[in-house]
């Protein structure tokens, strides 16, 4: 479920199935509709790619059962406030990888711009992409924002948690 709170500088919003078709039309829009610098429209842009492929991929629900991944449910949330543009998604995951998650975001939120990028190296030799492929995006998202990644996961039931990740943009 969207948080009420990011419904009030809210600029786009979605909640449902997403597929390729969706971001791609979505991120269309972003680069039309949004008025601030070039510089940070493609930090918006990217992070957006970036943050609703992980729901896509990596969701515990998928819209489309023919697919075994690729039509994630979730949400998204573009907020503009007066410093800062906010990226946020939201989708359901497999309890179990909260904890990994939860280590994830703290390895990310710990370390500056190099060490990001050496992580990033490090982790793609490592393992195959769906294996790695929603660590990675956060990472990337944690080198383009320049900021920390906002993560939160509540539990659900015994089978499901919702995972909350926010990005910040800060204007230029």
């Amino acid at each position: 479920m969207i948080p009420v709170e990011i419904l009030k500088n809210n600029i786009v919003c979605y909640h449902g199935p997403m597929n390729i078709d969706l971001i791609s039309f979505t991120g269309n829009y972003i680069k039309q509709h949004i008025e601030t610098t070039a510089v940070n429209l493609g930090r918006i842009y990217k992070v957006f790619i970036e943050l609703t492929q992980n729901v896509s991929y990596y969701s515990a629900q998928q819209h489309d059962t023919k697919r075994s991944f690729g039509s994630g449910i979730g949400w998204f949330s573009i907020e503009e406030e007066k410093e800062v543009f906010r990226i946020s998604t939201g989708n359901y995951i497999l309890k179990d990888h909260g904890p990994i998650l939860q280590k994830n975001s703290r390895e990310i939120n710990a370390l500056n711009e190099e060490e990001l990028r050496e992580l990033k190296r490090k982790t793609r030799s490592q393992a195959n992409l769906r294996d790695i492929g929603a660590h990675i995006g956060l990472i990337q998202t944690g080198l383009i924002s320049g900021n920390e990644l906002f993560m939160t996961i509540e539990p659900i039931d015994d089978t499901y948690s919702f995972f909350t990740v926010t990005a910040r943009i800060n204007k230029l």
